[in-house]
């Protein structure tokens, strides 16, 4: 059973992993200007294990949250104490320093391309539709997609201004805009039209996500019941697993979530349900429950296998389609920080903390190595990107330090120890309370989660 000594040493790997990767990058370029590096730490606080080779410590430390690569004369401080020797990373020139503090981040990024790369190399048993040029096969009655005019049929060929999307982009580029407008052009008979599309907001599992009501084509005529929830309003109408829901009232069920849009709505509402039994087609009338604001009937779909594909590319093709992806989920990332910075978004909503990122690669790794591995990228591309910011203590801070001494020199001035050490304070208390933020968030959103009612109230009978 997976639970939460599984999560929790999944949630390490990835950790592991990442930190190793990104404080190698810095070992690696420390080593090769010949700078000296007394700690490789993964890990903070205290040292638990590890052994000593040459002149440095290679650990693994208490606090599994993070690591670090301690360099001979890095702290502004030691020049205090006198000249530096040669090998201190102070005394080296700056584009050698440059180099040393860019290295850990483009190790994240490096390591964000070839891990999605090497899943397509192998197989990716994902959604196949998602790669896909986006044609809607279906509309959610009562959708933004519906209001806003758009068919069956009508092929995406720009939305939110990405042109020719796949659907896991239209998918993606949904997701992360609740609550906001975005232009779709749709090619309809031979015509364009540019349609102002204005998504819903809705709760997923962490924060708010968009929501079109455009669906991809069916490939079914209706949706099988896989298991029916003890004391639901299903199980009260005589609904069993192998049921094909094919009709709610007047609308053809052509996707699950047609089904949930149907039933989410009808909270306390009798709807007259039409499925087929062993190839009798069958009527029944179901009161849904009221679940948090939504109608439920307490039913699980089958899963659509047919929709599951094997994507395989050779090595060339891998990496191009990495590299698409992760420029595209950066654009994401960085137009999400525009949003928090213009107060669109909440913090809330954008950054994940370790409880956040722990629950998300459980789940990915109990849905396979190669789900792990894509998550492990999209964490990969965040922390180098996150690690860019110009943010004293993370190392785009480190290099905006580096950049103003170079302005500074050039008008023949310095930069003083005392500024630096003031710009370095506030550095560490924005990142201290923004890590104490996002920390309490995912403790906050986690309880409330685990508070919810698991299962359905006392079945109503049917109408």
């Amino acid at each position: 059973m997976w639970g939460f000594v599984t999560t929790f040493a999944v949630f390490l790997f990835v950790i592991g992993v990442l930190v190793f990767v990104h404080e190698l990058g810095h070992f690696m370029a420390a080593k090769l200007f010949r700078i000296r590096v007394d700690v490789f730490s993964l890990g903070f606080g205290p040292r638990l294990l590890g052994f000593r080779r040459g002149e440095t410590d290679y650990r693994i430390s208490a606090i599994p949250l993070g690591g670090y690569v301690k360099m001979l004369g890095e702290n502004p401080e030691d020049v205090r104490f006198g000249p530096l020797p040669p090998e201190a990373f102070l005394a080296r020139p700056k584009w050698q320093r440059f180099v040393v503090a860019l290295a850990g981040p483009a190790m994240n990024l490096l390591l964000a391309i070839l891990l999605p790369a090497a899943v397509f190399m192998i197989s990716y048993p994902g959604p196949a539709y998602r790669i896909e040029r986006a044609q809607i096969g279906a509309i959610v009655p009562g959708s933004p997609a519906e209001r806003a005019g758009l068919r069956p049929g009508d092929v995406i060929v720009e939305f939110d201004g990405r042109r020719n999307p796949t659907w896991g982009e239209v998918e993606d580029l949904t997701t992360v805009k609740p609550n906001q407008t975005v232009i779709v052009v749709v090619e309809r008979q031979g015509e364009r039209l540019r349609v102002p599309l204005t998504l819903e907001a809705t709760r997923g599992r962490f924060d708010v996500i968009g929501e079109s009501g455009i669906l991809p084509p069916p490939i079914t005529d209706g949706v099988v019941i896989a298991d029916v929830e003890r004391g639901s309003p299903a199980e009260a109408a005589g609904l069993r697993p192998g049921d094909k829901i094919i009709r709610i009232n007047d609308v053809e069920i052509t996707a699950f979530p047609v089904l949930v849009a149907l039933v989410g709505r009808s909270a306390g509402k009798a709807l007259t349900l039409t499925y087929v039994r062993e190839g009798q087609t069958r009527q029944v009338t179901v009161v849904p429950f009221n679940d948090r604001g939504r109608g439920r009937i307490g039913i699980a779909p089958e899963p659509e296998a047919p929709l599951k594909g094997v994507i395989r590319m050779g090595a060339a093709a891998a990496l191009r389609e990495s590299v698409r992806q992760n420029l595209f989920y950066g654009r994401l990332t960085l137009e999400a920080l525009v949003e928090v910075f213009r107060g669109e978004r909440t913090v809330r909503e954008t950054f994940a903390g370790p409880v956040r990122i722990a629950d998300l690669s459980g789940k990915a790794a109990e849905r396979g190595w190669q789900e792990l591995f894509i998550v492990m990228s999209l964490i990969s591309l965040s922390l180098g990107l996150f690690n860019l910011f110009p943010i004293p203590v993370l190392d785009g801070g480190l290099i905006l330090m580096l950049g103003v001494e170079w302005i500074m020199g050039l008008a023949g001035k310095e930069l003083t120890m005392s500024l630096r050490e003031k710009i370095q304070t506030v550095g560490l208390a924005l990142i201290l309370l923004l890590m104490g933020y996002v920390i309490y968030s995912d403790i906050a959103i986690t309880l409330s989660e685990r508070a919810r009612p698991e299962g359905p109230p006392p079945a109503q009978a049917p109408h």
